[in-house]
């Protein structure tokens, strides 16, 4: 049975000064300043975002009805439907016209953030390269911390994963191996329990996978390299993988950013060779 989610607080309105009008040393406004009123709508938003992301409602919960949402907040049909279409537009709900249960909540996820944020960097010219260059200042550094941080049970799932991926290679399956490959990046970085660097891993890898899909298809390189050729590369990034995995375990920080390094560069050299002045805004739909 799905719950229906009801608060019994609410802290969209508070009456008499703020704390910051009371501290002493607190800014003054500006004479000729511009203070921007939100919207009842936004205000209505923000609370119900801040539930969400509190935990307080979690995915597949449904809002109460309208109706009682217009007297929780005290507030008109037209504005909780403008706080709805700002919340929908966030991806933190989904309404189903028609439907009597309400709007489905969403927990916000790592994709959405990465898909806006590759959007941020088509808006302004960011290269293929630059991109490429994040990695290596990002997943390295992450494998650091997975090797100070990693459990039993993290290298278990890992060489699980790399024993998929390979599986993957030698059946031939291409396309799902550039994907498991891209998966297994992301695995290693979410091992350094940094949820700030696997939504960066995360972005930057949505922006290579998109690059090497069209790399494969239309490369003259990729094109010209025989069957075994590529084998042979992907056998040794996977052996390359294996180390990594190896060095974490054995909890050695150096080893393992240098091994994971090592092996960004190379694959850099590999997917850039020709892209390097490409801008994302090329490579992403």
């Amino acid at each position: 049975m799905v719950r229906k989610v009801v608060r019994t607080a609410s802290a969209i309105s508070r009456v008499g000064p703020s704390p910051s009008e009371t501290r002493p040393g607190a800014p003054s406004i500006r004479a000729g300043q511009v203070i921007r009123i939100p919207k009842t709508a936004e205000v209505v938003a923000a609370d119900i975002r801040k539930m969400i992301i509190r935990g307080e409602m979690q995915e597949g919960d449904f809002l109460q009805p309208e109706a009682q949402l217009m007297e929780y907040y005290g507030t008109s049909r037209p504005t909780i439907r403008e706080a709805f279409r700002i919340l929908e537009n966030e991806q933190f709900i989904s309404v189903t016209r028609g439907s009597r249960s309400g709007a489905r909540v969403h927990s916000p996820k790592v994709d959405s953030v990465a898909r806006y944020a590759g959007f941020a960097l088509q808006a302004q010219g960011a290269l293929l390269s630059d991109v490429y260059q994040a990695r290596l200042a990002v997943e390295p550094f992450a494998a650091r911390l997975a090797a100070t941080t990693r459990k039993s049970a993290d290298i278990a799932r890992l060489r699980q994963e790399l024993d998929s991926v390979t599986a993957l290679l030698e059946a031939h399956q291409d396309a799902e191996f550039r994907a498991a490959v891209a998966r297994l990046h992301l695995s290693i970085v979410e091992l350094a329990a940094s949820p700030t660097l696997t939504m960066i891993a995360a972005m930057l890898e949505r922006v290579v996978e998109s690059h090497q899909w069209k790399f494969v298809s239309r490369s003259a390189d990729a094109r010209a390299q025989s069957p075994e050729e590529a084998m042979k590369r992907n056998r040794g990034a996977l052996r390359s993988f294996k180390r990594v995995i190896d060095f974490i375990e054995a909890r050695d920080a150096d080893g393992a950013e240098t091994q994971l390094r090592r092996h960004i560069e190379n694959a850099n050299a590999t997917w850039l060779h020709g892209y390097d002045q490409t801008a994302v805004i090329d490579v992403l739909d």
